[in-house]
Order: C-alpha cells, then sequence, then structure tokens
C-alpha cells in the first residue's frame, strides 16, 4: 500500500500526496484579491473599471465584483462555483464602511479523478458609501444653468420639476428651485438638458423660450472658457385645442411655438399668427351638448336655450343621436368645435 510522503497517511490521491496533502498545496481556488467596493449613496451607482454603473441588490453588486477577482487552479476542473454574501444590517451615509463576508464554495476535480472535491472559503469584502463625481456636484449646489419660468401656471412649474427628477440616473439633477417676481427659476447641473426641457414646455404648453450665456470660469487645462446659461420659458395665455373670437370668426388653436397655428372653424383654413399682434385676450368657452337629431339633417341641443337647432358648421362626420359634442356659442349661433 502506497504511504503519502509528506504525512505517511495510507492513501495517495495525486503526485505521491493523499487527498489532504495534495489540496493544501492544489487547492481549487489558488487566489482572490481583496475587495473593496465603492457605491453612491445618493444615485445608487457602483464604481467598476473606471465607471459608476447602477444597480439594485448590494448582493448582486458584491457577487458580480468578487467573481471577477477569483483564480481558479489551471491543474482543476471547475464544475461550478457558488458566491453568498452575507450582509450585516447597515445604514446608507457618508463614509459609511460595511463588512461583508462572502462565503465561496467550489466543487471541481482534478486529472482523470472522477471524485468532486469541495472547497469553501470566507472572502472579506469591504463597501464604501460614498458621492459618485455627478452627486457630489449635485450637494455641492453646482449647476450650469438656470431654466426661468415665468407667467406659468403652477402646472407648468410641477412638470418642468418632476421631468427634471426623472433625469437623475443621467447624472442630471435640481440644485435649487427659487420663487421669483413673475415666476420660478430651477437651477441644474446640465446646460444640455435646460434646452432639452425647454423644448419639452414648448411643445406641451406653448410659448416662447429665449437663451442667454454668461462667462463662469476658464477651462486652463483645455483652454477654453465655461459658460452658465439663462434659458427663459414665457408660456402662451392660450393653449392647443382653444377657440379664439377673432374679429368675430371662430379659430381654434392647432399648434403653438414661436408663431400660433390656427385653424378657421368655418373654412378649415390654417392661418399663422405672431403672437404679439394677436389682441384676443381669452379663449371662448367651450360647452359639452349631445345630438339631438341625425335626419334628415344633424341637430344639436342648444347648451343654452336647450332647443335643437341645427349648427352652422357640418362635418363631414357621421354622427349618432344622444353622442356627446363640444360646442362654442358665438352671437346665438352653435359652432362644432371637435
Amino acid at each position: 500500500m502506497e504511504l503519502c510522503t509528506k504525512c505517511g497517511k495510507k492513501e495517495v490521491f495525486l503526485d505521491g500526496l493523499c487527498k489532504e496533502c495534495y489540496l493544501n498545496k492544489n487547492p481549487l481556488l489558488i487566489s482572490f484579491k481583496p475587495v473593496k467596493i465603492l457605491v453612491c449613496f445618493f444615485c445608487h451607482k457602483y464604481f467598476s473599471k473606471g465607471k459608476w454603473i447602477g444597480f439594485r441588490k448590494l448582493e448582486d453588486v458584491v457577487k458580480d465584483i468578487v467573481q471577477k477577482r477569483l483564480v481558479f487552479n489551471d491543474d482543476a476542473r471547475i464544475n461550478s462555483f457558488k458566491l453568498r454574501p452575507v450582509i450585516p444590517k447597515y445604514k446608507e451615509g457618508p463614509n459609511v464602511k460595511v463588512n461583508i463576508k462572502t462565503e465561496i464554495t467550489v466543487f471541481g476535480t482534478y486529472s482523470d479523478k472522477k471524485t468532486v472535491l469541495k472547497e469553501e472559503y470566507v472572502l472579506p469584502v469591504k463597501v464604501i458609501f460614498i458621492l459618485c463625481p455627478r452627486c457630489s456636484r449635485h450637494k455641492s449646489g453646482y449647476f450650469e444653468g438656470v431654466l426661468q419660468l415665468r407667467e406659468v401656471d403652477e402646472e407648468v412649474i410641477d412638470y418642468a420639476v418632476d421631468e427634471a427628477k426623472k433625469q437623475n440616473q443621467r447624472g442630471i439633477f435640481i440644485t435649487k428651485k427659487l420663487k421669483v417676481r413673475n415666476g420660478f427659476d430651477i437651477y441644474l447641473t446640465k446646460r444640455g438638458y435646460i434646452h432639452e426641457l425647454a423644448r419639452e414646455l414648448l411643445n406641451k404648453f406653448g410659448g416662447e423660450t429665449k437663451a442667454s450665456k454668461k462667462l463662469f470660469s476658464r477651462d486652463k487645462l483645455r483652454s477654453r472658457d465655461i459658460y452658465r446659461i439663462n434659458v427663459l420659458f414665457r408660456q402662451s395665455k392660450f393653449r392647443k385645442g382653444d377657440i379664439l373670437n377673432i374679429d368675430n370668426e371662430l379659430f381654434k388653436v392647432r399648434n403653438i411655438d414661436k408663431n400660433i397655428t390656427l385653424i378657421n372653424i368655418k373654412t378649415g383654413k390654417k392661418t399663422l399668427v405672431i403672437p404679439k399682434y394677436l389682441k384676443v385676450k381669452a379663449a371662448e368657452e367651450v360647452k359639452e351638448t349631445i345630438i339631438s337629431l341625425v335626419f334628415p339633417h344633424v341637430e344639436i341641443l342648444h347648451p343654452e336655450t336647450f332647443q335643437s337647432v341645427k349648427p352652422e358648421n357640418i362635418k363631414n362626420k357621421k354622427f349618432k343621436v344622444n353622442q356627446k359634442v363640444r360646442v362654442v356659442v358665438l352671437d346665438g349661433k352653435v359652432w362644432l368645435v371637435d
């Protein structure tokens, strides 16, 4: 019977050594590098290979980092391995350190041996919560420009703030909100996004935008000036779908940007008007009523007299009795505006 050349045990596994002595000399897992993980406690991203990556569970981050640090024995065939991070309770915050023990179980075989070997290890992992560079800018009050909202509804302000908050994962933050005369200022950390948000407001609410820039500092490394920008958004007093009375004719607002696109309710023709030349102070009141008759011709229920009357503009559209429609009353006459 062969004896282990090291401990004398009556067993030889490989190379004249028993299983225990051979594995002590040739473990399945030959090394693992110390693991330190930087995590931003504000945006929930971790730092890896020069970039910040979003995650859902800290356990997944630990597994991802640890498995990349494992170095297995080239002489062994690794069948599988399992990672189990044991994470203590913790509270996220600046410079909070969390010590995690990651249990590693490795299964493998050597040479032509059929016996599957199992080895267990514990790898210490340190997680440090910090602010990533983007979030550090946000917390320090850094900003690259201001979205200036003037003569706007609360709906516009709420929309702008909500949309900006959705951009946190892109590294875009609101660093300050300031109520000013006739409006509201929103300080943002990205110049480009301020233009983007202003265009969204213009498309949704209509109005006008103006941009200006001011020298902030000088980038000596790149030899270029750094500017902060102000983008002004002033809301139109009208909305898409409003009905306007211009010289006793009704027009529907189809679009609002630098110009207002109007559709003549009677003729269907399109007209462009520069906002400053539009003398209308308020939109007409749109009322809801129903179709009262469809044959031999279409009639609707007058929203004020409650009489069945023929509308001034009959569209090429089929109606049903009791169908709801929107109308405007002008000089006693009823106009369909849907």
